[in-house]
């Protein structure tokens, strides 16, 4: 009796502790269609830059994951959950490839953890396609197939008594060195069919589980050139979308997206594969935005959700820690999931323009306001959660525009007061609640600066700007004389984020932006202008010696 009440105590201990998740995950699958799946888990978040980080788990700056991470997202709204996984660092060698016993349990752990809220899960191979996919398949493609089928025999054997929730992908973003496009393209097919073989030999379910399958790249242009789906009835078709690059990764000073022609093309990058494959569920598993200007974010978002419903897609939010905040448990940016959200569940998003209102300092005007309804019906606008007077704060000249007052405008401006000093909120009948920030501005000053640079000799530069306000959107280098870029030949622009970093007051433009610039014949000095988003730059040169 003693040693059956100490056994008791301890599974006790371990379920309340939160280490025992798996049995009520296995011994019960009900299938499900591709179709219905996909409708089911729409929309979808990601898990980056955890299982899948480098060579551990907390290696690229995120926590260990916990049970409250799943709470929060589907409290938000999400239904389902990508888990990356990234296998390389954590399996013995050849001819095994045995993965360790303590990794395989933690991922098992995290697993549980996302179906214990009852969302469907997706496990995948993730950044061993870069790692050593790819690297070594062209010195050895059967021994490389190789190394991922037993890779994946370990995990589908692991997994195959889970329920229908949880499904697998076979590889991220899959490209192959030394193979033409073709080639790799033709690679890819082989590769899924060998994989989904192994996987649905494998005993349980898995007979039946439902696999992602990605074309090469994961990019909806190579699908429909090269992809070939597997003759299997329970596949779904992977692919990811970061287009256009210049506006997602906010290079070469791209700040703006939502024109007639970004909307068609947007629809036209996603149509593709759905003409070609018509009878195929489909994710995209992976989308996101490193922009910086909210607003426009905001529409991006709003009509990518919408060209996926329209497809029949289900989207997977790519979210490497960047909005949620895993330590606090708060987004930094929840205007973009609340729209993310409601355009998920076919409501209609209204939209402002501008997004954000800067006003100069001592400059206090009445400011227009485009809206664009999207079907809804304008409701009012409030500032802490009072109520602006309609005739008296604004004029609504039209259902789809009105003008904010001066008078109203002076009244919440803070004399020397710089950024966003109020917040309205724009009601509307079914749309998420549009925030408009007032930021009052200045002219942005350059405090400081390098006097010059070393030719051959490249080092970080380091800029001290007061903002007063104003917001860095873009940066351009380039000859004073010629107006020739260093960066890329065929812009000033430089790559945000990757070439120039801003830290409180420090602008830094990063030294490789500077490694060429030895090559170059007879630059004198470079030119370096700073773009802010209130429409001010400041312009600068440096001396090249």
């Amino acid at each position: 009796m003693r040693e059956i009440f100490i056994l008791s105590l301890l599974i006790f201990l371990c379920l309340i502790s939160g280490k025992i998740y798996a049995t009520s995950y296995k011994g019960n699958f009900n299938y499900v269609d591709p179709y219905k799946a996909v409708e089911d888990m729409d929309p979808g978040w990601n898990l980056g830059n955890a299982l899948d980080a480098i060579p551990d788990e907390t290696s690229w700056g995120n926590p260990k994951t916990e049970e409250y991470v799943f709470e929060d997202i589907k409290r938000m709204g999400f239904r389902s959950v990508r888990i990356p996984v990234t296998w390389v660092d954590h399996m013995g060698p050849a001819p095994d490839y045995k993965v360790d016993k303590e990794w395989m349990d933690r991922v098992e752990e995290v697993v549980n953890m996302a179906l214990k809220k009852d969302l469907y899960v997706i496990i995948n191979v993730h950044h061993d396609s870069w790692r050593w996919l790819s690297k070594e398949m062209k010195l050895d493609k059967e021994g490389t197939i190789n190394k991922l089928e037993k890779l994946w025999l370990q995990i589908a054997d692991r997994f195959k008594d889970y329920s229908e929730k949880l499904i697998f992908e076979i590889i991220n973003e899959p490209t192959y060195e030394g193979f033409s496009e073709q080639e790799a393209g033709a690679l890819q097919n082989e590769v899924n069919e060998r994989i989904l073989r192994v996987i649905r030999n494998s005993g349980g379910y898995n007979d039946r589980r439902l696999v992602v399958v990605p074309p090469l790249w994961t990019d909806t242009y190579k699908a429909e050139k090269y992809f070939v789906p597997p003759k299997d009835p329970n596949i779904i078709i992977g692919v990811h979308y970061y287009s256009p690059w210049d506006f997602t990764a906010n290079w070469w000073g791209r700040k703006s997206w939502g024109t007639d022609r970004d909307k068609e093309q947007m629809d036209k990058d996603i149509r593709i594969v759905r003409e070609k494959f018509p009878s195929y569920a489909f994710i995209i598993g992976e989308y996101g935005l490193f922009n910086g200007n909210k607003p426009a974010e905001w529409y991006y978002f709003d009509n990518l959700i919408r060209v996926a419903k329209k497809y029949k897609m289900a989207t997977f939010y790519w979210d490497n820690g960047e909005n949620y905040d895993r330590r606090n448990r708060v987004w930094r940016d929840e205007q973009a999931i609340k729209i993310i959200i409601n355009a998920s569940y076919g409501k209609r998003n209204a939209f402002l323009n501008p997004g954000v209102l800067y006003i100069k300092e001592n400059k206090v005007k009445d400011e227009s306001v485009e809206i664009e309804l999207n079907g809804n019906s304008f409701v009012g606008i409030y500032l802490n959660g009072k109520g602006l007077i309609q005739g008296k704060d604004y004029v609504q000249e039209s259902p789809n525009r009105l003008i904010l007052k001066k008078e109203f405008l002076k009244n919440i401006l803070t004399p020397q007061s710089y950024g966003v000093v109020a917040r309205l909120n724009f009601k509307f009948t079914e749309s998420v609640d549009y925030p408009l920030d007032i930021v009052q501005y200045k002219d942005p000053v350059l405090l400081d600066k390098p006097f010059n640079i070393i030719s051959g000799v490249p080092t970080d530069l380091k800029f001290i700007i007061a903002f007063n306000g104003a917001r860095l959107c873009a940066i351009k280098v380039f000859d004073a004389k010629t107006g020739r870029p260093i960066r890329d030949s065929w812009t000033p622009y430089l790559r945000g984020w990757d070439d120039f970093s801003v830290i409180d007051s420090q602008v830094i433009i990063k030294k490789h932006v500077f490694e060429n610039l030895s090559k170059y014949q007879n630059i004198d000095s470079l030119k370096i202008i700073f773009e802010f988003l209130s429409g001010e730059i400041i312009e600068t040169t440096l001396k090249v010696i």
